[in-house]
């Protein structure tokens, strides 16, 4: 996590909404020096962690949780797309192969209906898991990242990242970790289109979207 005692903000990073795009270069010491802001490390996995999780420690439970939202339509879109890649990149493991077979037998689709790659809990016990300290799940609403506070503030991927660069004094960054640019729209039927939208309704209502 990535904290500033001066601005008085701690960043949230909810995944696959260009978190990884701002921490990345912060990684530098002295440009974090230079910002004013610190580095909380708890351990591998652990950075997409929930507000829930992270006000247990003194060094942010005082500092007001900021976060990006993103439509949830694309962001659907983006995590297959994203589970795919990451399982080609590691595909000699067995978790991988079986990710990555799973995930091309289902396609985008199946994989959000109901039984599907990410609903049907077959990663429960890893994406909970109190041993590792992991506290999130891939089916998981976006707006619950910020659960358990009356100060968080939450900014729009698509149109309101210069209100966060200038709430935070961070530089806007270049996209990192990008998938291939695509048009969301292309991948879905009205089908689809209802499932994540029954699915993520939170969210949808929480940045204002719609397909």
């Amino acid at each position: 996590m990535i904290y500033s005692k001066e601005g008085n903000w701690a960043f949230v990073h909810v995944p696959k909404n260009a978190g990884t795009s701002f921490v990345k270069p912060l990684r530098n010491p002295k440009i974090r020096k230079a910002l004013g802001v610190e580095f909380l490390e708890k351990g591998h996995s652990l950075h997409h962690n929930k507000w829930s999780w992270w006000s247990q420690f003194d060094e942010v439970k005082s500092l007001t949780p900021v976060a990006i939202c993103r439509n949830p339509w694309s962001r659907a879109l983006s995590m297959y797309l994203y589970n795919i890649k990451n399982a080609v990149a590691n595909i000699e493991e067995e978790w991988a192969r079986l990710d990555h077979a799973r995930l091309s037998l289902d396609g985008f689709k199946r994989s959000w209906m109901p039984g599907g790659f990410f609903v049907d809990k077959h990663g429960i016990d890893f994406e909970y898991d109190k041993n590792t300290g992991r506290a999130w799940a891939q089916s998981d609403n976006q707006c619950s990242w910020l659960d358990g506070s009356s100060k968080k503030k939450w900014f729009r991927l698509e149109d309101g990242l210069n209100d966060f660069c200038k709430f935070t004094k961070l530089p806007k960054p270049e996209v990192l970790n990008a998938t291939v640019k695509v048009n969301y729209r292309d991948y879905y039927d009205d089908e689809l289109v209802e499932r994540i939208g029954t699915l993520f309704a939170k969210d949808a209502k929480l940045g204002g979207y719609s397909f």
